[in-house]
């Protein structure tokens, strides 16, 4: 019996991504590419997609002996623990030409050095590796290898750092990459700060603050902030409310927690997508700041409310009545976005999105 194509990428989709907070179900894409001909294609472009962590060593040796070179073309993702030397990266770097995603713990690591620099860039540019999505989730604070690293891929424009940074930018060598999306899990320095965003002034769109700001976080960000189209707030302060104030043509705004201690004081009237993510188990939550958005906003589209589903009724009544679509789950759990472009939010978990993830475009 013959499936068409776009049947096949959609039940593949599904085994893939039925849950976008847990690992695919890579048992059953395996099967899949056995079934025959037809399936083997869509199955091992979902297999070969990301490669992770605990994965990168065991892959290194793979690519490194594989006929089947069409195989790393699918490769989009990478996780890595970088060592010295830097063998292991630079090996899967040259046979995956289309890595869209780098993510580096760099925690037995300090620096790549003037050889691991010079090897890694080499292979750069003989394999036109472009890429667009950088994370640093873990390295020494004092270490330079953030710099080094945005020096070595000034074609990324999604940047996720997971650790404080200390060092100072290096003097010698300004920002030359554009960032879309910033996202913070700690706060750095104004000077840090002000090196990340000074070519990305009129190019970020995205904005996401995991830890407090501080009180000089809202003038680092002045010239970024009437260009974002997306904020999102793990925690609130009078200087998270000073960041948003001068987010004048804001379509999204995401919320951990409804402020209780802090005004939230008029949302921007830009606003097309609203989502509140309710982290609090035991105490009771006043809606009361959600439902005056929903009243408020006369452009918004879509309120997304993460909590205890006693809650919801009373948001569905309101968000009825002023024609607002709300998306309403108990799942306790942050946003977790592909890192494409997109004029409209919020950004649709899908599939899809992988086709948007070539580092050629």
């Amino acid at each position: 019996m013959h499936v068409p194509e776009e049947l096949i990428c959609l039940i593949l989709a599904q085994v893939y991504r039925e849950n976008p907070f847990f690992p695919p179900d890579y048992s059953t894409l395996l099967s899949c590419a056995l079934v025959n001909s037809q399936w083997r294609g869509p199955a091992q472009t979902l297999l070969f997609r990301r490669v992770t962590l605990e994965a990168a060593s065991a892959f290194g040796q793979f690519a490194d002996t594989t006929k089947n070179r069409a195989l790393l073309t699918h490769v989009r993702t990478l996780a890595i623990a970088l060592e010295s030397p830097v063998t292991t990266l630079v090996s899967i770097l040259g046979h995956c030409p289309q890595l869209y995603e780098l993510s580096i713990s760099a925690r037995g690591l300090f620096s790549l050095g003037p050889q691991g620099i010079s090897r890694i860039a080499a292979v750069v540019r003989d394999a036109s590796i472009s890429v667009r999505s950088l994370h640093l989730i873990d390295a020494s604070v004092q270490s330079p290898v953030l710099y080094e690293l945005l020096d070595l891929f000034p074609t990324v424009e999604f940047l996720f750092l997971g650790v404080e940074i200390a060092s100072a930018p290096p003097a010698s060598a300004p920002a030359s990459f554009h960032l879309y999306e910033l996202t913070l899990q700690r706060t750095p320095s104004s000077e840090v700060l002000a090196w990340l965003l000074s070519t990305s002034g009129t190019s970020l769109r995205i904005l996401e603050l995991r830890d407090l700001p501080s009180p000089n976080t809202y003038l680092d960000l002045a010239t970024c902030c009437p260009h974002l189209q997306s904020l999102r707030l793990m925690r609130y302060n009078s200087h998270s409310g000073a960041i948003l104030r001068q987010c004048t043509n804001l379509l999204e705004l995401v919320l951990l927690n409804v402020p209780m201690f802090t005004a939230l004081r008029e949302l921007p009237l830009t606003l097309e997508h609203f989502e509140v993510a309710i982290q609090t188990y035991t105490a009771s939550v006043d809606l009361g700041l959600v439902i005056s958005a929903v009243n408020s906003l006369p452009r918004l589209r879509i309120l997304t409310f993460i909590g205890d589903s006693e809650q919801i009724p009373l948001l569905q009544s309101t968000c009825d009545a002023k024609h607002v679509t709300l998306h309403a789950t108990p799942r306790k759990l942050w946003i977790k976005d592909d890192p494409i472009k997109t004029t409209r939010f919020p950004r649709r978990q899908s599939v899809s999105n992988f086709y948007l993830m070539n580092s050629r475009t």
